[in-house]
């Protein structure tokens, strides 16, 4: 709740500009709000906490849905957004696979995904699209906080994908 009287101005702001924010990009900023809200409670009761959606990928996902529609993100919103995730950010580790994987992944996953139907060429766009996004956002929250950034393949087995992560885990500054 707190997250969405947050936004507020935010909200008004954009709508007497006539940049009108769409309902699934308010929700996605409410849920910014609330996890940093969360974690800023938890990261002092926890050594490690390990986002799946967080902000790189929520943040992201705005960027890329803005995009879509000829827009941008709030420009105050974001840069408060971005300062603020810096603060309380340790770590990055960025997971990765190659196109013809991700594509064989998401259409045989058991969550549906949009993607799902389409083809390896569309499927490959959608990818590089996050891709370009999330190395934005990753080179933002850089430059305003000090933050340690790894990038795992996960192209290779369970195993060694597990490895390579406890690796990461081990030279973030909090983890072990």
């Amino acid at each position: 709740m707190r997250g969405a009287v947050s936004l507020v101005p935010t909200i008004v702001g954009s709508a007497l500009r006539k940049r009108r924010l769409r309902w699934r990009e308010i929700t996605q900023m409410i849920r910014l709000e609330a996890l940093h809200r969360v974690l800023r409670r938890m990261k002092s009761r926890h050594r490690i906490i390990l986002l799946d959606e967080g902000p790189v990928f929520g943040i992201s996902w705005l960027d890329l849905a803005f995009a879509k529609r000829g827009a941008e993100p709030p420009t105050r919103w974001r840069r408060r957004v971005l300062q603020r995730w810096a603060r309380v950010l340790d770590s990055v580790i960025l997971l990765d696979a190659g196109d013809d994987l991700l594509a064989a992944r998401i259409r045989t996953r058991s969550k549906t995904h949009r993607m799902r139907n389409r083809s390896n060429r569309t499927i490959r766009h959608f990818a590089a699209g996050f891709r370009s996004a999330f190395e934005s956002v990753i080179d933002e929250l850089c430059t305003a906080g000090r933050l340690v950034v790894s990038e795992i393949r996960t192209d290779d087995t369970l195993p060694h994908t597990a490895a390579r992560l406890k690796g990461a885990l081990a030279r973030s500054r909090h983890g072990q």
